[in-house]
């Protein structure tokens, strides 16, 4: 069973290693709009194919963060992978401490 509780421990890891990437990606994605908003260095266009399906899925769920020239959409997934770090990341490690 220890095989187990280990392997729910590296998953948990992986889980958030992965999503401080992303929101490091984020991050990333959202200063390059402010400085070089129509750039098509290869680095802008990977930060863009990695972002923009999941901010585009918000946008469409949440029309109104978009107006004015304003797009609050990262924010709204800053707050979701805050919360699954908060909540997700800390459940896998105690469901796999929990196993004997």
């Amino acid at each position: 069973m220890f095989v187990l509780r280990n392997l729910m421990g590296a998953v948990a890891t992986i889980v958030d290693l992965a999503l401080v990437l992303y929101m490091v990606c984020l991050f990333a994605a959202v200063v390059m709009t402010w400085f070089a908003p129509r750039s098509r260095h290869p680095a802008v266009r990977l930060l863009r194919a990695v972002v923009d399906p999941v901010l585009s899925k918000v946008r469409r769920a949440m029309p109104f963060l978009v107006q004015h020239g304003f797009d609050l959409s990262p924010i709204i997934v800053f707050f979701a992978i805050h919360f699954l770090r908060r909540f997700l990341v800390p459940t896998l490690y105690e469901a796999a401490a929990r196993m004997q």
